[in-house]
């Protein structure tokens, strides 16, 4: 596949800035994307579990929203993981311009050859372990954790138990709206 998906064969040095920027802006409309059917995700959980917890709901049409709230938070467990997948790629490609900005100091040290003879895979490899380091990309990947609130126990558990908690939440929510 190449470094960073740019074809097989090429090396840090033949990687443009300017490519890089492309696809780091390509990531960030990706990932607000995501965002969204994120937010879209959990909007559709959260009416599902409104609705079906008003009264003269049928087992049957419970049991639907139950249905179909499994399905939003399996869809949310989805996109979150692609989040993921993307914000690491674009901490990488960071990582990546930064290597590129200080090419000049790097040749001075030496360093810069021995960088470009570092097989694709192990170069990576590298690079996804500078972008860990990047203090910037540990705040994203924690304002998104912030600003959703993940159910890990939703990702695991078997398709049963997630229709057992969507409709445990439905019968709790009612119970609360009958009780005010």
């Amino acid at each position: 596949m190449g470094i960073l998906g740019f074809g097989k064969g090429t090396k840090l040095e033949n990687l443009k800035m300017n490519d890089l920027k492309k696809e780091h802006m390509t990531l960030e409309v990706k990932q607000d994307q995501l965002l969204t059917r994120l937010r879209r995700s959990q909007e559709q959980h959260d009416g599902r579990l409104e609705a079906a917890s008003g009264p003269g709901i049928s087992d049957g049409e419970l049991d639907v929203a139950a249905y179909k709230m499994e399905m939003a938070v399996k869809e949310k467990s989805r996109t979150e993981r692609e989040l993921q997948d993307i914000i690491t790629k674009m901490s990488v490609i960071d990582s990546t311009m930064d290597i590129l900005e200080q090419r000049k100091e790097l040749e001075k040290k030496g360093i810069w050859k021995k960088i470009n003879s570092i097989p694709e895979d192990q170069l990576e490899a590298q690079l996804e372990e500078l972008a860990v380091g990047r203090k910037e990309s540990k705040v994203n990947v924690n304002k998104i954790v912030e600003m959703f609130d993940t159910d890990t126990q939703s990702v695991k558990a078997s398709r049963s138990a997630d229709f057992r908690r969507s409709r445990d939440a439905i019968l709790e929510r009612k119970r609360e709206k009958l009780g005010e």
